[in-house]
């Protein structure tokens, strides 16, 4: 399997990955992705949270708070990384 690996990152191979040297910032790149996945998530966890009409049980709002905590540190983290490739 490594062996197949090394195989497929020659040198001289006609398509591979953008290395990072040129500091172009691609339409593929994964940041705007994820900036806009934790974003979205973001905005439904708490339009969610502030539209209930009654109380979760304690499990529920546990997952739930945990779930924007992480979704925030990703649009957070994101955001820094995108910021950094210009």
């Amino acid at each position: 399997m490594i062996g197949l690996a090394l195989g497929l990152s020659e040198p001289g191979a006609k398509y591979q990955r953008p290395t990072g040297t040129d500091r172009e910032i691609s339409v593929n790149s994964k940041w705007p992705k994820l900036m806009l996945m934790s974003g979205a998530t973001s905005a439904w966890l708490i339009y969610d949270m502030t539209t209930a009409t009654e109380a979760p049980r304690q499990a529920v709002a546990v997952l739930q708070y945990g779930l924007l905590a992480c979704a925030l540190f990703g649009l957070v983290g994101s955001l820094l990384m995108f910021a950094s490739q210009k």
